[in-house]
């Protein structure tokens, strides 16, 4: 019995450990990164995708189609119905398959989906939201 009891207690332990070594979320922390934005500390995602499953409201098909939940393009002459890629302040284009090709998983020290007034910053190219993705400073 009293065996069981400590092999219970070591259990118990090691899924408290393991449960707490999982940084990648949806929040602010303490390294000045914008609230709602989506993180990786452990290295765990491969890809660009891995960031955006954790972002609510965005859809990944697996074509490579990325669209902003609410995000409705008004004007198709200027802006597809995706969303623009910005990386390091530098808006990239539309594609999916382009942003995830220019910047490896490793180096992405956060992700952030503007949409609605947030993404005015970018004029009418920010009509469908804007994924920003800001890579770790070496």
């Amino acid at each position: 019995m009293r065996t069981a009891i400590i092999l219970l207690i070591f259990a118990f332990a090691a899924f408290t450990v393991a449960c707490s070594s999982v940084s990648s979320t949806v929040a602010g922390d303490n390294k000045n990164r914008p609230e709602g934005s989506v993180y990786d500390d452990n290295d765990y995602f491969t890809s660009l995708a891995d960031y955006l499953h954790k972002v609510p409201g965005v859809n990944i098909s697996g074509s490579g189609m990325v669209t902003i939940r609410g995000m409705n393009s008004f004007d198709t002459t200027y802006s597809p119905i995706t969303p623009l890629f910005v990386i390091d302040g530098i808006a990239v284009g539309y594609s999916y398959n382009e942003a995830n090709r220019m910047v490896h998983p490793l180096y992405i020290d956060y992700v952030k989906v503007l949409k609605g007034p947030d993404a005015t910053i970018y004029g009418s190219r920010g009509g469908n939201g804007v994924i920003e993705i800001v890579t770790r400073k070496m």
